[in-house]
């Protein structure tokens, strides 16, 4: 009610003749606690849509009113695969497009950050938590991909059958030093505290020299869905119940229109190849 600045009998109101005119409720009303009907999600989910198609619609006119054309600069985090819908996505976007053309370029966390902030790339496909308290920065969630337990098929432990994560507590655990490594080392030991263990973690520098003693049988890695090496030969993974969210995010003093047109053509998108 105070984000509307309207009073709650008015916002009532207001529900109670939507759903007279729509002939279904929309909500249900439990004491203090109120949540979509099944009738209600349905509409919801629907004019989301509409709003995500008109958000499109509203940036591809000022394009096509400014004359623009151009260059967007898109970034990812290395050793990500994102085979699995990046070419669908940007395969659609130069059909709707094709005055826009894209420039992909993948780089570690911190410098794609960085890069970000230098106008050195037009938008990031990044972990979420990376991008919290920067200011100069705007983002938005568009998925979450679920993180695992990487080892190698040399492992002593790779002819196990149906391994869990309690089965790699005496591991050394490799992980990529990040911007904060005091928060990185919480997290961690968070995803493998409900497996009743405290992972021994080594920091490393780069994706290289967490691998190598991986492949050679000399720890594990915690990485997600979307590494690269996860299904490739002398890796296997553990799934662990635990995700990153994953968004896109731009500056917010973004003067390139086609940015804004990328990020909603994604989200739009990344909902349909869930």
């Amino acid at each position: 009610a105070d984000e509307l600045y309207l009073s709650q009998p008015n916002i009532s109101r207001n529900i109670a003749n939507l759903e007279n005119e729509l002939g279904v409720k929309l909500f249900d009303r439990n004491k203090k606690v109120i949540k979509l009907t099944d009738a209600g999600k349905v509409y919801y989910d629907s004019f989301k849509r509409i709003q995500l198609e008109f958000q499109k619609a509203q940036h591809k006119a000022k394009l096509i009113n400014n004359n623009r054309q151009g260059n967007i600069r898109l970034g990812y985090v290395e050793g990500w695969m994102v085979t699995r819908f990046m070419p669908y996505i940007l395969e659609k976007f130069s059909k709707e497009y094709p005055e826009i053309t894209i420039s992909i370029e993948s780089y570690n966390h911190e410098e794609l950050i960085q890069r970000l902030k230098n106008n050195q790339l037009d938008v990031i496909l990044a972990m979420d938590k990376n991008l919290e308290g920067e200011a100069s920065i705007k983002r938005c969630i568009i998925t979450e991909i679920q993180k695992l337990i990487l080892y190698s098929e040399f492992h002593k432990l790779a002819r196990k059958e149906n391994l869990s994560p309690y089965d790699f507590r005496n591991e050394i655990f490799y992980v990529l030093a990040n911007i904060d490594n005091i928060i990185t080392d919480f997290e961690i030991r968070k995803c493998c505290e409900p497996y009743g263990f405290i992972p021994e973690i080594n920091f490393v520098q780069n994706i290289e020299s967490m691998l190598a003693p991986v492949q050679n049988g000399l720890g594990v890695a915690i990485y997600d869905e979307w590494g690269r090496n996860i299904n490739t030969d002398g890796f296997k993974h553990v799934l662990i119940d635990s995700f990153h969210k994953i968004c896109m995010a731009w500056s917010v003093n973004t003067t390139n229109l086609a940015v804004n047109v990328l990020v909603n053509e994604i989200r739009f998108l990344m909902k349909k190849t869930k």
